[in-house]
């Protein structure tokens, strides 16, 4: 048991300690794409979910590496002031509505069938956006597209 609570304090403790505080809203909108540093990561991280949930599928999965490298590289997150988003990526657009915590350290993605993301953001300026995608389990840094 103390273990557990003594686990959860150094977790909250480490994510805290990265953690920028005042993130702001106007940084927040705009374009956004995956970093090229961290497309690799994030398509393992695609495979081993799809994988999961499909275990009987994991060749056939792993044959499709290469169109799921292009699908994550072609990722747009658009973040609108109006407290609105779409991912937009080959498959189409997915519409939903965001919200910063109070003290600027989690963005909340309420997806259009009510499901809500929330994510820790490690990091965030006009230029970069880190985040721990909680679906994913996995950091991901954004930057606007060139």
């Amino acid at each position: 048991m103390k273990f557990k609570l003594i686990t959860a304090v150094a977790a909250t403790a480490i994510l805290s300690a990265f953690t920028i505080v005042s993130t702001s809203e106007k940084d927040l909108v705009g374009t956004w794409k995956i970093d090229d540093s961290r497309v690799e990561a994030t398509v393992k991280k695609v495979i081993a979910k799809a994988v999961e949930t499909n275990p009987d599928a994991e060749d056939q999965i792993n044959a499709q590496k290469d169109m799921i490298v292009s699908m994550v590289q072609s990722i747009r997150l658009n973040i609108k002031a109006d407290h609105t988003y779409e991912t937009v990526s080959a498959q189409g657009s997915k519409p939903g509505k965001w919200a910063l915590s109070a003290d600027g350290k989690t963005m909340e993605f309420t997806k259009q069938d009510g499901s809500v993301r929330k994510d820790a953001i490690l990091e965030s300026s006009a230029t970069r956006l880190k985040m721990i995608n909680s679906d994913l389990a996995d950091t991901i840094l954004y930057v606007h597209p060139q």
